[in-house]
This record gives C-alpha cells, sequence and structure tokens, in this order.
C-alpha cells in the first residue's frame, strides 16, 4: 500500500455482510478500514437462520465450532393449513450437506456479531472506525474517496476499492445514484421475537401456517428465543398490530402465555428488490444494499454473507494477484 492510500478497501457498514467481509480480506492480506455508524450493535434479534454454506464460511473465519455451540439445528420445516393439517414436511436435522455442516441452524443476530467483532478486534490489517458517517464518495480510475464526519471530525480517506454493506438504505448505494428494480413483492409483516421460559411448550420445528385469514410464520431463533410472524391484513394499522393486546391476541391460539415473554416487536415491510448495477467503477455493493428478499426462506443474511465470500477473493486477486478487474463484474 502506498502513502496515497489510508487502506486498500473501504467498507461501509459492520453487520455481518461488512464484519465478515473485512475479515476475510484481512485473512488474505488486504487491509481495511470498516465504518460504521453505529456506536454499538443492535441489541435485538433481527436475521435468525444461516445455512450450512455460511457455516462453511463462519469455519474458514475459525468461528464455527462458537456459533455452533450457540445455535439450534432445526429439525424440520412444516406447511400447514389452517385448522394444523401437514401439508408438507421438510426434513432437515438428519439432512447431510456438501460441506458436512447441519444444512439449517437457527441463531441470533447480536451474538454472531459479537464473534464477527472480536475476530475482528485481533486482526492488525482491519481498522474498525465506530460512530462515522459517510457523507460523500468521488472517485478516479485509481481509487475511492471518501468524506467521512465521526468522533474525530470531517476527513477524506482514500481507497483503491470501497464495498457499501450499509442496508436497505444504503447511502453508498444513493450517493452513486443506483436505483433499485422491484420485484412487486411488498406485504407488511408484524414480527415478534420472544424469550422462551418454558421450551416445552412450544414447537419444536418451524412451521409456516398456510391460513388465508392470517398467514403465519413461526420458528425457532437462538437458543432461548423463538419468533412469529403475522401478516398485515387490508385496513389494519401498523400501530394496532403493535399494541400488546392485539400481541396477546395473535398468540393466544398457541397457549405460550406465560412460556414467553416478548423481547421485540416490529412491523416490516417484506420486499423483493435488486439494485440495478452492483458495481460502478471502483465501488461496491453487498447485502441488502445490492439486494433485498422476503424472509420466509431465511436467506437474507445468508446471500449477503456468501456476497462478503465472493467479494473477498476477487478482491484479494484484483489487489494482490494482478487479476483483471473485470473479475469484479461476475
Amino acid at each position: 500500500m502506498t502513502q496515497e492510500f489510508d487502506c486498500d478497501v473501504l467498507v461501509v457498514g459492520l453487520g455481518p455482510v461488512g464484519a465478515a467481509l473485512s475479515a476475510l480480506l484481512a485473512q488474505q492480506g488486504v487491509s481495511t478500514i470498516a465504518l460504521e455508524k453505529d456506536l454499538d450493535i443492535y441489541p435485538l434479534p433481527r436475521a435468525v437462520h444461516f445455512d450450512h454454506e455460511i457455516m462453511r464460511l463462519l469455519q474458514k473465519l475459525g468461528l464455527a465450532d462458537s456459533m455452533l455451540a450457540v445455535s439450534r439445528v432445526a429439525k424440520a420445516y412444516e406447511f400447514r393449513s389452517a385448522d394444523g393439517q401437514i401439508l408438507m414436511r421438510y426434513e432437515q436435522a438428519g439432512q447431510s450437506s456438501p460441506s458436512g455442516w447441519p444444512a439449517s441452524n437457527m441463531f441470533h443476530q447480536p451474538t454472531l456479531e459479537r464473534q464477527l467483532r472480536s475476530l475482528l478486534a485481533g486482526t492488525p490489517l482491519a481498522d474498525v472506525r465506530l460512530g462515522v458517517t459517510v457523507t460523500a464518495l468521488s472517485q478516479d480510475e485509481a481509487g475511492v474517496t471518501a468524506t467521512v464526519t465521526g468522533p474525530d471530525g470531517d476527513r477524506a480517506l482514500r481507497a483503491r476499492w470501497l464495498v457499501g454493506c450499509d442496508g436497505g438504505r444504503s447511502t453508498v448505494r444513493t450517493a452513486c445514484g443506483i436505483e433499485l428494480s422491484d420485484y412487486d413483492f411488498d406485504e407488511p409483516w408484524l414480527v415478534i421475537d420472544a424469550i422462551v421460559h418454558d421450551a416445552s411448550r412450544l414447537p419444536v420445528d418451524n412451521l409456516q401456517i398456510c391460513d388465508p385469514a392470517r398467514p403465519t410464520t413461526c420458528v425457532l431463533s437462538g437458543e432461548g428465543r423463538h419468533r412469529w410472524e403475522f401478516m398485515m391484513l387490508p385496513g389494519e394499522a401498523p400501530d394496532q398490530l403493535l399494541a400488546d393486546d392485539f400481541i396477546q391476541g395473535l398468540l393466544k391460539p398457541w397457549n405460550v402465555a406465560g412460556a414467553v415473554t416478548l423481547e421485540r416487536k416490529a412491523v416490516y415491510r417484506f420486499h423483493g428488490l435488486v439494485a440495478r448495477s452492483w458495481r460502478q467503477g471502483r465501488i461496491l455493493l453487498a447485502g441488502d444494499a445490492a439486494h433485498q428478499t422476503p424472509p420466509f426462506a431465511g436467506q437474507g443474511l445468508c446471500s449477503g454473507m456468501r456476497d462478503a465470500d465472493n467479494l473477498a477473493w476477487k478482491l484479494a486477486a484484483v489487489i494482490r494477484g494482478g487479476a483483471d478487474p473485470a473479475l469484479l463484474d461476475s
């Protein structure tokens, strides 16, 4: 790295995708600066599932055993009718995978993020800077310059490449003027996360209730946690769904009063969106900045982590191996 550059790759956003990308790049001798606008990890659950390919990525980072210890292997995924009849059962517990790791794992996202950040803290080539916001971007044939503001005031950072891992409302994508293609899937759902006190009263499998009156998802989360998702119906308002008495009414058929305590409640719009370009010169997008998917197959975080794995070796090949930058278009 010459004096002209502060790092090889500037990573904007330090969720699981940005953290994994930074760690994977550092493993291959690529220096990174990772910027995150928030000072702390978001403390509540969001993503709750990763598959065997992501476990293999975590193995590469040395985190597979520690994450397996705090995750729950999903035994099965059942689709049921409104009256409880099993329409389809997809066995997962005994399913072998090409990587050898469990095919489906339920986890607690803040736990994963803490492990990734702890890894980065001991990685000399990864420089994590919290409370820092990108306010402007420019690029030329040699690199990218980001104007940032943070605890130390305003400054410019220069890197050979920049990757926006900064989520669905990506500042990087907006700064590049990249529009989103809409797949016309737009549904509001109530998401409820609960801490479990009596696991014997909760389902042991992941469930999709195919009830036309109100489609519902009920899945495991990390150890000691459970999640429900209820589709918002026409005429309902988010405030109505978020009321505690309304939530208790939705949970009443599950007979979990006293067995769980609500940890988080939120109304999300489940989207199908893809950025029309994932690369603009020396700026790239990854994770939700590049693509957003409804969570029904639990592949939102997985697809973002695959982006990190895909980009890491390609960027290393371009920066350290002299590969043609056109590789990054693949």
